[in-house]
Formats: C-alpha cells, structure tokens, sequence
C-alpha cells in the first residue's frame, strides 16, 4: 500500500501534466458556487485575457466583460442549464481584454454538485480566437465568390458572347472558344469551392437514397445523352444519415465516369450491410490504375490531358466523411472503375 509522501508525489506529477496539457490547449478550469456566484478558477483564466487573477471574485467580473452582443446569450445559455433544460452549458463568446480588443472562447460546464440550492457548477474555457480568425477569413472568401469573382465572370461571358457575333479571324474565334471553355472551368471549379465552405453549415439528417440519386442523374441528364452512357438504377428504398450535399456526392462520380472513363454503362446499386448501406457507382470505362487509386481523393490530384480542377473527388471524399462515411475505389466488375460509399443507415445505433 503506498504512504503518504508517494500519493502526495503522484498527485503533484499528475497535477504537472494536467496543467501542461492544459496550456497546450488553450484551456484553463473554473468553478463557481451558487446562489453566492463566487468563482475559483485557474490563474490562466485571467491571463489570457491580460488581467491579475486577483481582479476576479463574482462571476459578473466576468460577465461583465462580455461583449455587448454576446451578453444575453452567454446567461441564457447557463439558465438553461441551471433550470434543467438543457444537459450542459455550452456557449461561444467574446470577451474584453486589458487592451480593449475582444478575444473568442468556448465555455462548457455542468453541475458538480448539487444539495438544496447550494450548487456548484464545473467547466473549462478554451481559447477559439484563431479557429474565429480562420472562419471570418473562409466567410469573407465565400461572399467574394459569391458576388465579385461571379459577377467579374458574368462580364467576361458577356464580352466573349459580343466577339463571337463579330466577325474575327478564324483565329480569334480560336482564342474566344479556348476563353469560354476556361471561363466554364472556372465557373465550376468555384461552384466547388463553395460546397466545401457549405460542409461547416450543412445538419446532418435523414435523406431518401432515390431522390438524391434521381436529382444527380438529372442534373447530369444531358451530358449522359450527348456521350451515349446508359445509366442502370434501379429504384432503392430506404434513407440513410446524410445531408443535401449529398447529391454532390453522386453528381461528381457521375461526371467522373462521363468526362474521364470513357464508358458507355453507368451502374448505380445498393447493398444493405445491416446498419450501414454502401452505395456504388461504377463504369466499363477504361478504369483506374493501382498505383493511383489511393491519390485520387488528395486534393489537387490531377492526371491527363482532361483533368479539372483536382477538387472533385477531394470534394467528395470531405462530403461522405462529413457525415461519419467513407467511399473507396476499387476495379468494377464492369471493367472499369468502381467507388463504394457507405453510410450509416436510419434508425440505427450510434
């Protein structure tokens, strides 16, 4: 059995690493007691916002720092908790430093203990300046395509149209076929880059198999009948844990088969593997070599003279990880190539 003096080291080496994880992290502890609102916390707490611990003894030392928009949220956020509608208090905030700028925080707690009205509440506050940072970055990115970068490409298509009703050398009309082709390229290859800022946004809920499937192969209707591929589906029943990107998902494979396989048949199937469904789209294309199977989902990949924007298949492979799936390639049974992404079904065990 060990003495004194050895659970007393153990207990100061596991406090060392506590506190070392905890500064790694960004995070520091709190406590506070109610109905009294005195608050213990960790000396970090404070400094990362540039303030002496000492300054801190009421929970509204605190809140009172809080920037004006994030005040209300922040103590309904802890009422609910504290009334017992919710399991824990979780909110995102911004809060005063020394210096008069706001620095962001996640704060998450629960109660400890719990006798009578006396109550004690436990929680952590993490540091999420940077991750806010990065997002309004990605926001501001978003809306430029949105608008600016889109409406630029508008007046471009617009002046391309204006050349090719005027009568220009055969060269020129060259030039203004390969400026409309890059144009269409880049439309595109934006329409990506905003569906990967969409993941973020997207509610994972319970989406009809053959709808989403419906909607990708009429999107892709006309491009499938202008190249001459059959497309076999058979109507699949059932839902799976998803979202509305989803369609994104099968609308990319599709145009994968289409623009690099070479294929004349399309097969999409589904097979139920008890919790999870695995939905498959393969080709009799010309398929895709071993050695690159496993780099055709890094972003950026690129291979042949028809390759696009490298973008797709990483799109894809982010879309099904998204909601807790996975796709791999493998050779069809057709002769071409094959991608097999499971999902998790409905009603099923986490």
């Amino acid at each position: 059995m060990k003495d004194r003096e050895e659970l007393e080291e153990e207990l100061k080496i596991y406090k060392e690493r506590l506190e070392n994880a905890m500064s790694t992290g960004y995070l520091a502890w709190w406590e506070m007691d109610l109905p009294s609102g005195e608050v213990r916390f960790n000396d970090r707490k404070a400094k990362m916002l540039g303030y002496s611990p000492e300054m801190f003894e009421h929970y509204t030392d605190f809140t009172d720092l809080l920037h004006p928009e994030d005040h209300d949220k922040a103590m309904q956020a802890m009422r609910d908790h504290l009334d017992g509608n919710k399991e824990r208090y979780e909110v995102e905030y911004r809060i005063e430093k020394k210096d008069g700028n706001y620095k962001w925080f996640r704060d998450v707690g629960a109660i400890t203990e719990k006798e009578g009205e006396h109550k004690k509440v436990t929680g952590v506050v993490i540091d999420i300046d940077e991750r806010k940072a990065v997002e309004k970055r990605d926001e501001l990115l978003q809306s430029l395509l949105r608008h600016d970068v889109n409406n630029n490409l508008q007046l471009i298509d617009g002046y391309l149209s204006l050349l090719e009703d005027i009568d220009i050398p055969e060269e020129g009309e060259e030039f203004v076929g390969k400026g409309k082709l890059v144009l269409k390229n880049t439309k595109k290859l934006i329409r990506k880059i905003q569906k990967l800022g969409e993941l973020d946004e997207e509610d994972i809920v319970d989406v009809e198999i053959s709808s989403v499937i419906d909607s990708a192969l009429s999107k892709n209707e006309k491009r499938l009948e202008d190249e001459g591929i059959d497309v076999e589906f058979e109507k699949i029943e059932g839902k799976v844990k998803a979202g509305p990107l989803l369609k994104e998902v099968f609308s990319n494979l599709m145009e994968n088969s289409i623009r690099h396989a070479d294929c004349d048949n399309i097969r999409i199937a589904c097979n139920d593997k008890g919790e999870e469904v695995v939905l498959s789209v393969e080709d009799d294309g010309k398929g895709i070599p071993d050695e690159i199977k496993d780099k055709i989902f890094e972003r950026g990949f690129k291979k042949g003279e028809n390759a696009g924007s490298g973008l797709g298949m990483f799109l894809v492979k982010e879309i099904v990880g998204s909601y807790g799936g996975r796709i791999e390639v493998k050779d069809s049974g057709l002769g071409g190539a094959r991608f097999d992404i499971e999902l998790q079904k409905l009603n099923t065990p986490d």
